[in-house]
């Protein structure tokens, strides 16, 4: 209603029982938002944008339709909004407990402990022959059939599984190392 006042005070729209009607249907399009969006801030900016466009247009209304009228720019900001996301993307609240919710799963000591963990597998590839390496990382990471293989590396299909057995043995041995070391300083 106080738009509506506002609006009619600067003279840019009359004071008329259309305007009066789109501004007390405010409520009802908030409810209207809010069940679908679960969001009361965000119902409350897409009321307040599909009254100002029905107010845009309230001479024109034809009398006793502008409830069907204001409902149907609030149906079409809905799906406005439904493309928007899915083009654009969904907008995140970004307050306190966002804040906390991220740095949750990315904390100095995990980083630290993700990098030690890399390390230890990077020195662990670099000890395999490099044949034996270019054979695990054509299977493993550039997800290569065997055969494939053989005829990228100019090798026998025998070969490069024999690779990749020596590759396994040997991570095998180093994780079973690993774990027996881990163990011991406990």
């Amino acid at each position: 209603m106080m738009m509506v006042n506002a609006l009619a005070g600067s003279g840019t729209l009359p004071r008329t029982q259309p305007a009066a009607l789109v501004a007390s249907l405010r409520p009802a399009l908030v409810a209207y938002f809010h069940s679908r969006c679960r969001n009361v801030a965000e119902a409350e900016d897409l009321a307040q944008d599909v009254v100002v466009r029905a107010l845009a247009h309230a001479d024109a209304l034809s009398p006793g339709r502008e409830n069907r009228y204001v409902f149907r720019i609030a149906l079409n900001r809905w799906r406005d909004r439904g493309r928007r996301l899915v083009s654009h993307g969904a907008c995140v609240a970004w307050d306190e407990q966002s804040v906390l919710m991220v740095s949750d799963g990315f904390c100095p000591e995990r980083i630290a402990s993700g990098e030690q963990e890399l390390e230890r597998v990077v020195n662990v590839l670099l000890e395999l022959g490099e044949r034996t390496r270019q054979a695990l990382m054509l299977y493993r990471v550039e997800r290569m059939r065997q055969a494939d293989i053989a005829k990228v590396m100019g090798i026998s299909v025998s070969a490069v599984e024999k690779h990749l057995a020596r590759a396994a043995a040997h991570l095998a041995h180093r994780a079973l190392d690993s774990v027996n070391h881990s163990g011991d300083s406990t």
